[in-house]
């Protein structure tokens, strides 16, 4: 025989699931179940739901590891024309700009390459032809 040390939370929610499996023991009726056939629904007693715990380590897998949310851009065109002209004006690493903007510096590297965001222009100032 295996013995186990548990916590005091462990044992309260092995205490809560076990009370709920005797309860729906006391309460249910008989149900055949045709393994065969997986999408089964199976009728509830009325006022009864079914409620699935979300477990920490499926939370931590399904993360997004994207700043913004999906279907949502992060930068907008305003951000853009800002990237561009840091770009242009020079000083400042493509890192560091990447994480003030919280994207990627691939993501500024496109930018600044011309793959993404084309049809954005910052305005050059003409040269001034001085003369003599």
């Amino acid at each position: 025989m295996s013995m186990y040390v548990l916590s005091e939370s462990q044992f309260d929610q092995i205490s809560k699931a076990l009370e709920a499996a005797r309860f729906a023991l006391e309460t249910s009726q008989h149900v055949q179940l045709d393994l065969t056939k997986p999408k089964q629904t199976i009728p509830l007693p009325t006022g009864e739901k079914i409620i699935r715990a979300e477990s920490k380590s499926q939370s931590k897998t399904r993360k997004s590891s994207r700043k913004g949310r999906r279907g949502h851009a992060v930068l907008t065109e305003n951000k853009v024309m800002e990237i561009k002209r840091q770009l242009a004006a020079g000083g400042k690493s493509v890192a560091k700009i990447a994480r003030e903007f919280g994207v990627h510096s691939t993501t500024i590297n496109c930018i600044k390459w011309n793959k993404t965001w084309k049809h954005i222009q910052i305005q050059q100032p003409a040269p001034v032809v001085v003369a003599d």
